[in-house]
Protein backbone atom coordinates (compact mmCIF):
# COMPACT_ATOMS: atom_id res chain seq x y z
CA UNK A 1 0.00 0.00 0.00
CA UNK A 2 1.27 3.47 -0.86
CA UNK A 3 1.03 5.84 2.15
CA UNK A 4 2.96 8.92 0.95
CA UNK A 5 4.54 10.20 -2.24
CA UNK A 6 7.34 12.76 -2.40
CA UNK A 7 8.47 14.09 -5.75
CA UNK A 8 8.12 16.77 -8.38
CA UNK A 9 4.73 18.01 -9.52
CA UNK A 10 4.65 16.93 -13.15
CA UNK A 11 1.03 17.73 -14.05
CA UNK A 12 -1.57 19.47 -11.91
CA UNK A 13 -5.30 19.87 -12.49
CA UNK A 14 -8.12 20.75 -10.07
CA UNK A 15 -9.11 17.08 -9.84
CA UNK A 16 -5.79 15.23 -10.09
CA UNK A 17 -2.01 15.51 -9.95
CA UNK A 18 0.88 13.50 -11.35
CA UNK A 19 3.82 13.27 -8.92
CA UNK A 20 7.12 12.13 -10.45
CA UNK A 21 9.03 10.00 -7.94
CA UNK A 22 12.44 9.01 -9.32
CA UNK A 23 11.17 8.81 -12.89
CA UNK A 24 7.82 7.13 -12.16
CA UNK A 25 4.68 9.26 -12.46
CA UNK A 26 1.94 8.51 -9.93
CA UNK A 27 -1.49 9.93 -10.74
CA UNK A 28 -3.60 10.81 -7.70
CA UNK A 29 -7.14 12.14 -7.53
CA UNK A 30 -7.13 15.19 -5.22
CA UNK A 31 -9.58 17.58 -3.54
CA UNK A 32 -9.58 21.30 -4.40
CA UNK A 33 -7.76 22.18 -1.16
CA UNK A 34 -4.79 20.07 -2.24
CA UNK A 35 -4.88 21.63 -5.71
CA UNK A 36 -4.72 25.10 -4.13
CA UNK A 37 -1.78 24.07 -1.91
CA UNK A 38 0.17 22.64 -4.86
CA UNK A 39 -0.50 25.36 -7.46
CA UNK A 40 2.91 27.02 -7.25
CA UNK A 41 4.88 24.11 -5.77
CA UNK A 42 7.57 22.45 -7.91
CA UNK A 43 7.60 19.45 -5.55
CA UNK A 44 5.25 17.94 -3.02
CA UNK A 45 4.70 15.47 -0.24
CA UNK A 46 1.25 13.91 -0.53
CA UNK A 47 -0.49 11.70 1.99
CA UNK A 48 -2.01 8.90 -0.08
CA UNK A 49 -5.06 6.69 0.33
CA UNK A 50 -4.71 3.58 -1.83
CA UNK A 51 -7.98 2.10 -3.04
CA UNK A 52 -7.55 -1.43 -4.35
CA UNK A 53 -10.58 -3.31 -5.51
CA UNK A 54 -11.07 -6.26 -7.80
CA UNK A 55 -11.55 -4.05 -10.86
CA UNK A 56 -9.49 -0.97 -10.00
CA UNK A 57 -6.38 0.42 -8.32
CA UNK A 58 -6.58 4.14 -7.56
CA UNK A 59 -4.54 6.63 -5.58
CA UNK A 60 -6.05 9.61 -3.77
CA UNK A 61 -3.62 12.33 -2.65
CA UNK A 62 -4.01 14.88 0.12
CA UNK A 63 -1.85 17.78 1.25
CA UNK A 64 -2.58 17.05 4.93
CA UNK A 65 -2.84 13.85 6.90
CA UNK A 66 -6.11 15.21 8.36
CA UNK A 67 -7.76 15.29 4.92
CA UNK A 68 -6.62 11.74 4.19
CA UNK A 69 -8.10 10.51 7.47
CA UNK A 70 -11.35 12.39 6.82
CA UNK A 71 -11.51 10.75 3.38
CA UNK A 72 -11.10 7.30 4.98
CA UNK A 73 -13.89 8.04 7.47
CA UNK A 74 -16.21 9.20 4.70
CA UNK A 75 -15.50 6.07 2.63
CA UNK A 76 -16.73 3.92 5.51
CA UNK A 77 -20.16 5.57 5.42
CA UNK A 78 -22.89 3.77 3.48
CA UNK A 79 -23.71 5.74 0.34
CA UNK A 80 -20.38 7.57 0.07
CA UNK A 81 -17.96 6.49 -2.63
CA UNK A 82 -14.57 8.01 -3.49
CA UNK A 83 -15.98 10.68 -5.84
CA UNK A 84 -18.51 11.92 -3.30
CA UNK A 85 -15.95 11.82 -0.47
CA UNK A 86 -13.57 14.01 -2.53
CA UNK A 87 -16.46 16.33 -3.39
CA UNK A 88 -17.36 16.72 0.30
CA UNK A 89 -13.74 17.46 1.28
CA UNK A 90 -13.49 19.95 -1.61
CA UNK A 91 -16.73 21.72 -0.65
CA UNK A 92 -16.76 21.68 3.16
CA UNK A 93 -14.06 22.42 5.72
CA UNK A 94 -13.57 19.62 8.27
CA UNK A 95 -14.69 21.78 11.20
CA UNK A 96 -17.83 22.90 9.35
CA UNK A 97 -18.64 19.26 8.55
CA UNK A 98 -18.28 18.29 12.22
CA UNK A 99 -20.54 21.20 13.24
CA UNK A 100 -23.18 20.19 10.67
CA UNK A 101 -23.14 16.58 11.88
CA UNK A 102 -23.19 17.56 15.57
CA UNK A 103 -26.05 20.04 15.08
CA UNK A 104 -27.96 17.78 12.67
CA UNK A 105 -28.01 20.45 9.92
CA UNK A 106 -28.13 18.85 6.46
CA UNK A 107 -28.14 22.26 4.72
CA UNK A 108 -24.31 22.35 4.77
CA UNK A 109 -24.14 19.02 2.91
CA UNK A 110 -26.67 20.10 0.28
CA UNK A 111 -24.05 22.57 -0.96
CA UNK A 112 -22.04 19.55 -2.18
CA UNK A 113 -22.76 18.77 -5.84
CA UNK A 114 -24.94 15.66 -6.14
CA UNK A 115 -26.25 15.76 -2.56
CA UNK A 116 -29.94 16.56 -2.14
CA UNK A 117 -31.83 17.06 1.11
CA UNK A 118 -32.77 13.38 1.58
CA UNK A 119 -29.20 12.18 0.96
CA UNK A 120 -27.80 14.92 3.23
CA UNK A 121 -30.08 13.80 6.08
CA UNK A 122 -29.01 10.17 5.59
CA UNK A 123 -25.33 11.18 5.57
CA UNK A 124 -25.77 13.23 8.76
CA UNK A 125 -27.38 10.19 10.41
CA UNK A 126 -24.54 7.89 9.30
CA UNK A 127 -21.77 10.35 10.18
CA UNK A 128 -23.19 10.97 13.66
CA UNK A 129 -21.98 7.51 14.68
CA UNK A 130 -18.46 8.53 13.64
CA UNK A 131 -18.59 11.95 15.29
CA UNK A 132 -15.84 11.28 17.85
CA UNK A 133 -13.38 10.33 15.09
CA UNK A 134 -14.48 13.28 12.94
CA UNK A 135 -13.94 15.71 15.81
CA UNK A 136 -10.43 14.45 16.51
CA UNK A 137 -9.39 15.04 12.89
CA UNK A 138 -11.04 18.43 12.57
CA UNK A 139 -8.87 19.81 15.38
CA UNK A 140 -5.54 18.69 13.91
CA UNK A 141 -3.60 21.69 12.59
CA UNK A 142 -2.94 21.84 8.85
CA UNK A 143 0.62 21.25 7.68
CA UNK A 144 2.18 24.45 6.45
CA UNK A 145 4.93 24.13 3.88
CA UNK A 146 8.25 25.91 4.40
CA UNK A 147 10.78 27.02 1.84
CA UNK A 148 13.46 24.77 3.40
CA UNK A 149 11.27 21.65 3.45
CA UNK A 150 10.01 22.20 -0.10
CA UNK A 151 13.53 22.87 -1.39
CA UNK A 152 14.81 19.73 0.32
CA UNK A 153 12.00 17.65 -1.23
CA UNK A 154 12.78 19.09 -4.67
CA UNK A 155 16.52 18.44 -4.42
CA UNK A 156 16.06 14.87 -3.21
CA UNK A 157 13.63 14.21 -6.05
CA UNK A 158 16.31 15.49 -8.45
CA UNK A 159 18.70 12.80 -7.19
CA UNK A 160 20.78 14.67 -4.59
CA UNK A 161 21.56 12.72 -1.42
CA UNK A 162 19.18 13.83 1.36
CA UNK A 163 21.92 14.65 3.92
CA UNK A 164 23.92 16.63 1.34
CA UNK A 165 20.76 18.44 0.21
CA UNK A 166 19.87 19.28 3.82
CA UNK A 167 23.33 20.83 4.41
CA UNK A 168 23.08 22.84 1.19
CA UNK A 169 19.60 24.15 1.96
CA UNK A 170 20.46 24.95 5.58
CA UNK A 171 23.52 26.97 4.53
CA UNK A 172 21.66 28.89 1.80
CA UNK A 173 18.67 29.75 4.02
CA UNK A 174 21.00 30.80 6.88
CA UNK A 175 22.77 33.28 4.55
CA UNK A 176 19.51 34.65 3.08
CA UNK A 177 16.48 34.00 5.37
CA UNK A 178 14.00 35.68 2.98
CA UNK A 179 15.11 33.73 -0.11
CA UNK A 180 12.45 32.28 -2.42
CA UNK A 181 12.00 28.56 -3.00
CA UNK A 182 13.12 28.87 -6.62
CA UNK A 183 16.32 30.73 -5.64
CA UNK A 184 17.16 28.14 -2.95
CA UNK A 185 16.90 25.34 -5.51
CA UNK A 186 18.95 27.25 -8.12
CA UNK A 187 21.66 28.11 -5.58
CA UNK A 188 21.83 24.53 -4.32
CA UNK A 189 22.16 23.16 -7.86
CA UNK A 190 25.06 25.55 -8.54
CA UNK A 191 27.00 24.47 -5.42
CA UNK A 192 28.80 21.14 -5.40
CA UNK A 193 27.63 18.90 -2.55
CA UNK A 194 30.05 18.73 0.40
Amino acid sequence: MIATLTGTVEDLRPTDVVINVNGVGYQCAIPLSTYEALRDAPSALLYVHTLHREDQFRLFGFFTRRERELFAILLNVAGIGPALALSIISSIDGEALVAAVRDGEPAMLTSVPGVGKAKAEKLIFELRRKLARLESFSREPARTPTVSADALDALVSLGIDSSAAAKLVEGIVREKPDISLEDVIKSALRKPPA
